[in-house]
């Protein structure tokens, strides 16, 4: 049996299809959250979704907002003319997906019980990352007991051990934020889980952004989006980011 595990696809299609691609033979997939916002590729990745293997698959908060719009609309302007514009162009049928995503907890894949989060401490720690500190991550499995605790939000693919549970974050498919253009995912295979990137060409990605009239007026906005994307630093090449990057994190 194979669990392919991914989360963060932050409406990137050519990501998504490349790691599609690449594990074709999966059985199972556990998504972690963050469909569609904020992306320019959601219908395509909705579309690619349609084929996806069974499995488990939870909301993130990106999924929230695409269900509720009024949540980001104190945000800056640049980006609620980008959410807008996703929301508008919007397949209606793709909100089904969207609505069926269960919410974190317990939960158990090919007999591996497993606790499922999107990696959110609401109000605490916005970033669960590789030095965040032991009881940051306990919290996070919120007493439970599973040997695995999945989760993702903050783009950073690591593996942790404490006592009897192991932390892993898969990365994110669609917006890499430690440097490189890399679709980050995780494998269950025979009941070993491995960390695994592929590479994938962003042209129809950073095309589709192109496309967004409504970012005319946002320019330099635009081109950070472009440049994030090139430069594999999805949210600005910055700490901690660069440093992140530094040690060897994808």
């Amino acid at each position: 049996m194979k669990v392919l595990v991914i989360a963060d696809i932050h409406g990137n299609a050519a990501a998504l299809k490349a790691v599609f691609d690449k594990e074709s033979d999966a059985d199972r997939t556990v998504f972690l959250g963050d469909t569609v916002l904020s992306g320019p590729q959601g219908n395509e990745v909705m579309e690619l979704i349609d084929d996806m293997p069974p499995g488990t698959h939870i909301s993130g908060n990106h999924d929230v907002e695409l269900l509720n719009p009024e949540v980001y609309k104190a945000w800056p302007a640049p980006w609620v003319a980008l959410n807008d514009w996703i929301i508008e162009h919007f397949d209606p049928a793709g909100y089904e997906f969207i609505k069926s995503l269960k919410p974190g907890g317990d939960y158990e894949e090919d007999g591996i019980p497993m606790c499922l989060k999107h990696g959110m401490l609401p109000g605490k720690v916005r970033h669960l990352l590789p030095d965040t500190p032991d009881e940051k991550l306990l919290e996070l499995a919120d007493g439970s007991s599973a040997p695995y605790v999945l989760f993702g939000h903050s783009h950073v693919q690591f593996d942790r051990q404490i006592g009897e549970q192991r932390f892993i974050n898969p990365g994110s498919i669609g917006q890499n934020r430690c440097g490189y253009q890399y679709a980050c995912y995780g494998v269950f295979e025979d009941g070993q889980y491995s960390q695994r990137h592929v590479t994938f060409d962003p042209t129809s990605w950073l095309e589709a952004v192109d496309r967004i009239d409504s970012l005319a007026p946002h320019a330099d906005f635009r081109q950070w989006l472009k440049d994030g994307m090139i430069e594999g630093f999805g949210v600005g090449k910055s700490e901690p980011w660069t440093r992140y990057a530094s040690e060897g994190y994808r």
